[in-house]
């Protein structure tokens, strides 16, 4: 039996997390300054007028009358901004906002002990679908094109728009289905190019996913079927036959929903969303303290929606932590449930003694500041021993690069491939319990984070792994800056991994363009009490990891796929990264000092 005790410990510190409520005293009523439900009303304006009275007079609460208000403009970058705003409670209800221009629905930026709650937030469907499903129903003896009908509408548009398409499962009505492919119907543009086109070739080989499928023209072959025009037939003819079923994306990263931002206390309490054309709740920047209480991001009962938000249900990254989610339903979504992480960056240009060029950096995703420690890792996030203090900072937005600074000397002969960690930040000390992920595109939880307490919860039908832990760069985003203190107790895990996007329904691994590092850039995760059932391959990949404890685990119907079938990826369609051979039903990689003790593997399939 391992000692326990530091798991223990660590149980007991993220149990005393405390996020604080506001103190209540004067109370404001939204309907007094002509809030009004409808779906001819405009309540921008009203509302405004609202929150600028409870500035004015220091009042505690708004309570919004129980009823469906629509918001159809914005004057500033969100519809309502609960920003620079201390002890207030925003009470909806249980009504609804329904909202139709790319604005977000409502902002907590530089606030302290705020509460939302009692609310549903929506977008308008009816002005613009944020999803559509088609079906293919014929595809070209020759391959040149494919016919997909749109079963939810009489009518579509010949100039449909749309970003990404994803497999879909027809007759349950989810995303995700074994064999299904994903793919970017044009070129990628989010990847982040250095100028080096060595580097960013190592770079991209990460990405690994299908694009570039449909040339640039369809049209109307009926009411509500489309003609797609393709760019290989070949292609075309292998991977796509009649019946094929896929979710057609319109948006992707038009807005955040719920962005907050260096705030602290910060509580959701029974706030559902049912649609965004982006992410859904965001946190980013100096936040400390934030409780997601009984709150949703799913489909709207009673419609054929195909999607909640066309992004991460929840997304958190670049904070200074403490974070409890309990009790809530995430779904639907166009990526992940949970993601929860730091960002790094990867290539370095030298320019003096104490001065580098960071290629591929914004300013909104590492968000480099004087004052801010740095420390840099070697390509295989090894330690460089370097971690200095930033003087100056000078980004290049037009190229994608910043100029750094440091109090220190650098090292002699950085590689160029060296990785920096804003150690500024710490995405850690986080509870995630009780909630349910289910019916998802991408995964039920990413996370990069330390200090994590995952326990009781239910994964089902995910389209990637349920749980994955990862840290790495490539060509789209780097993130993660490994996790250390790590508890995954008593979750319920099943038939997740659909697409076989890691092999795993639990992966733990890294990302980096030259392979798998020995480094343990994941250590001390303790992984127990847990059932994996009906899984595609393995049921846990752990790698480039030290003192995992795996013990009283129960794995059933794992292993029903070949594991040297093509596997990684959303598409499905390539071998396994890094050329790598998989075995058994769980699986250790570059690790140490590991322990497997206890589970129990079994299947019910002859």
């Amino acid at each position: 039996m391992n000692d326990l005790k530091e798991f223990n410990q660590l149980t007991e510190e993220l149990n005393r997390i405390a996020i604080h409520l506001p103190c209540e005293e004067c109370t404001v009523n939204a309907a007094d300054f002509g809030v009004r439900p409808g779906e001819e009303w405009d309540n921008a304006k009203a509302f405004g007028e609202a929150l600028a009275y409870c500035r004015k007079v220091g009042a505690a609460r708004l309570t919004v009358p129980k009823g469906v208000y629509y918001f159809k403009s914005c004057e500033g970058d969100a519809h309502i901004s609960l920003d620079d705003m201390e002890d207030f409670t925003l009470d909806g209800n249980g009504s609804e906002f329904i909202f139709e221009s790319l604005y977000s629905y409502i902002s907590i930026r530089r606030s302290r002990r705020i509460l939302v709650e009692n609310l549903i937030l929506d977008w308008n469907w009816e002005k613009a679908p944020l999803a559509s499903v088609g079906v293919v129903t014929k595809v070209a003896e020759d391959g040149s094109y494919l016919e997909c009908s749109f079963p939810e509408y009489e009518s579509v548009s010949a100039d449909m728009k749309f970003s990404i398409v994803g497999p879909f499962d027809a007759a349950r009505y989810t995303p995700g289905c074994p064999g299904g492919i994903e793919f970017r119907p044009y070129r990628n543009d989010h990847v982040k190019k250095s100028g080096d086109e060595v580097s960013d070739e190592k770079m991209q080989q990460l990405v690994r996913e299908l694009s570039n499928v449909f040339l640039p023209e369809q049209e109307k072959a009926g009411e509500n079927v489309l003609r797609f025009y393709t760019v290989d037939a070949n292609f075309t003819k292998a991977h796509f036959k009649r019946g094929d079923c896929f979710r057609f994306r319109h948006y992707e990263y038009s807005i955040l929903t719920v962005p907050i931002e260096d705030s602290r206390d910060v509580t959701l309490d029974h706030v559902t969303i049912y649609g965004s054309p982006g992410n859904g709740f965001v946190g980013n920047g100096d936040i400390h303290g934030l409780h997601f209480k009984s709150c949703r991001v799913t489909v709207r009962p009673g419609t054929i929606r195909s999607i909640s938000t066309v992004t991460d249900c929840l997304h958190v990254c670049n904070s200074q932590g403490n974070f409890i989610i309990e009790d809530c339903e995430f779904g639907y979504a166009g990526d992940d449930c949970i993601n929860i992480h730091d960002n790094s960056s990867m290539g370095i240009v030298p320019m003096g003694p104490h001065t580098l060029l960071a290629l591929r950096v914004t300013k909104e995703a590492v968000l480099f500041e004087a004052g801010y420690p740095v420390e840099l890792r070697n390509p295989d996030l090894s330690p460089t021993g370097f971690s200095s203090v930033v003087q100056e900072v000078s980004y290049r937005p037009e190229e994608r690069s910043c100029v750094l600074t440091f109090e220190d000397p650098l090292p002699e002969k950085l590689s160029p491939d060296t990785v920096l960690w804003n150690k500024r930040f710490q995405t850690h000390n986080y509870i995630i319990r009780n909630c349910r992920f289910v019916n998802n595109r991408a995964r039920g939880v990413l996370l990069q984070g330390s200090n994590g307490l995952v326990e009781n919860n239910i994964f089902e039908n995910i389209q990637g792994a349920a749980i994955q832990i990862e840290t790495g760069c490539e060509s789209r985003w780097s993130e993660g800056h490994g996790v250390k203190n790590l508890i995954l107790r008593g979750n319920i895990i099943r038939h997740c991994d659909l697409n076989a996007w890691q092999m795993a329904e639990l992966y733990m691994g890294v990302y980096l363009p030259d392979g798998r590092t020995e480094t343990p850039v994941f250590e001390n995760i303790l992984i127990e009490n847990n059932s994996f059932i009906d899984c595609p391959r393995l049921a846990m990949y752990l790698s480039s990891c030290r003192n995992v404890i795996v013990r009283n685990n129960a794995i059933i119907n794992a292993g029903k796929l070949p594991l040297d079938a093509h596997n990684y990826g959303s598409s499905t369609l390539e071998g396994p990264i890094y050329g790598e051979e998989y075995h058994g039903i769980i699986q250790f990689e570059k690790a140490s000092d590991c322990t497997e003790e206890g589970n129990r593997i079994i299947s019910t399939l002859l």
